[in-house]
């Protein structure tokens, strides 16, 4: 038989048990070659992280900032309420709007959610200015006023004032929609015609001037241009002369109003690339996963010795600590070596009875039927010591069977 193809048991239980040499680690280029994936991966979101921080240098970002040049900020309704006499003080401490407030003064609150209810009660007491607040929910609005309520929400579109408001009236078509509120007094502004708008203008509970809206839109960059929104936007925050100085108050930086999702803060590419990112690890995790075929015979390109692959498992074996596998390399080794001589009957495909070869092992060495057991068909070694005297045993057990001039005492 070709050495290549043997598979005898090992010459040197020694050299098995205590392996050789140790098996060196993986090379340069193989860590490049099986990490060179997750490091191409890493360097894309560090990229991806230093572009962000750099384009967010550039200036301040912020839904609804009006210091924000951002297609969703208000910079530009800052401009053109300055350029029409009335000073934007942006305030980002919902604490502090009231302190200081003066009657000429109007307060537009982009992030209701922001105030507690100190703080709106607070502003619900005032009783001169304008207090405009965009998608306020119920628990803003109890404390502000009794006479104007949440309802529910329409299609953010184009409508019509259909109102006496002389602000929305002097705007025209505007864009409207979002959530929607009904009121004891006041005007009911680019409703759908029935009793709830998402325009309504009122009073707060200590007289002050109210106006609710139910959206934000018309008031951003990309949207202040469009059809009658400047002049609605204007209207409504002083430069109609009800109002010299509007107290903006936007969320600080790292915070976000109670009634925002986390995610309304992020530009809006940050879910679409991080569900792309996911994919593409998905991707990489079943590329990198995928299960292998069954194992293909073929002949090696080099002839072995059989020594040297002896070494080799005994090695892979001792770096897995697999005493249980080399025990069994050796008894099937000694087994292979033994039922053939021995004459013992097998089962059609199986292996043959443990007793019969016990019997016949003990018979000819001259063994116990016990110690043969033991080294035969016994439980696997708890140490190295252990399994380097189980390959002495069975040598010397082969020996003693296999021997013609009889067994040895």
């Amino acid at each position: 038989m070709p050495a290549a193809t043997e598979d005898p048991a090992p010459a040197d239980p020694g050299t098995a048990a205590d392996g050789g040499q140790t098996v060196s680690g993986a090379s340069a280029g193989t860590l490049w070659r099986r990490y060179r994936v997750a490091l191409f991966v890493l360097a894309a979101i560090l990229g991806a992280a230093v572009a962000i921080a750099i384009v967010q240098a550039r200036g301040p970002q912020g839904r609804l900032d009006p210091r924000s040049a951002d297609p969703d900020g208000g910079q530009a309704l800052a401009t053109l309420l300055g350029e029409r006499g009335v000073q934007v003080e942006r305030i980002t401490d919902p604490d502090t709007i009231t302190v200081g407030l003066r009657p000429g003064d109007a307060v537009l609150v982009a992030f209701p959610g922001q105030l507690d209810p100190d703080t709106a009660r607070a502003l619900g007491d005032s009783a001169q200015g304008t207090l405009v607040l965009l998608h306020p929910a119920a628990q803003v609005l109890g404390p502000i006023t009794a006479r104007v309520r949440a309802d529910g929400t329409t299609a953010v579109r184009r409508r019509s004032p259909d109102c006496a408001d002389a602000a929305a009236v002097a705007a025209g078509d505007a864009l409207g929609g979002g959530a929607t509120y009904v009121t004891d007094e006041g005007e009911r502004c680019y409703g759908d015609g029935g009793d709830d708008a998402p325009l309504i203008t009122g009073s707060t509970r200590g007289g002050a001037r109210l106006v609710v809206l139910g959206t934000g839109a018309m008031l951003t960059n990309e949207r202040l241009d469009e059809d009658g929104n400047a002049a609605l936007a204007l209207n409504l925050l002083g430069a109609d002369g009800s109002a010299d100085r509007l107290r903006w108050l936007v969320p600080a930086p790292g915070s976000s109003a109670e009634d925002e999702r986390a995610t309304s803060i992020l530009p809006d590419w940050v879910l679409p690339a991080l569900l792309q990112l996911l994919f593409a690890g998905a991707l990489v995790a079943l590329w990198r996963g995928r299960r292998l075929g069954p194992p293909v015979v073929e002949p090696l390109p080099v002839v072995v010795r059989a020594a040297e692959a002896v070494e080799g498992r005994a090695r892979l074996y001792r770096r897995a600590q697999a005493r249980d596998r080399a025990a069994d390399a050796l008894r099937a080794g000694a087994l292979a070596r033994l039922v053939p001589r021995l004459g013992i009957d097998s089962p059609a495909g199986g292996e043959p009875p443990a007793r019969a070869v016990v019997a016949a092992v003990a018979t000819r060495s001259g063994r116990p039927d016990a110690a043969v057991h033991a080294a035969l068909f016994g439980p696997a070694p708890a140490d190295d010591a252990a399994l380097v005297s189980l390959a002495g045993m069975l040598d010397s057990l082969v020996r003693d069977t296999l021997d013609p001039e009889g067994p040895h005492q």
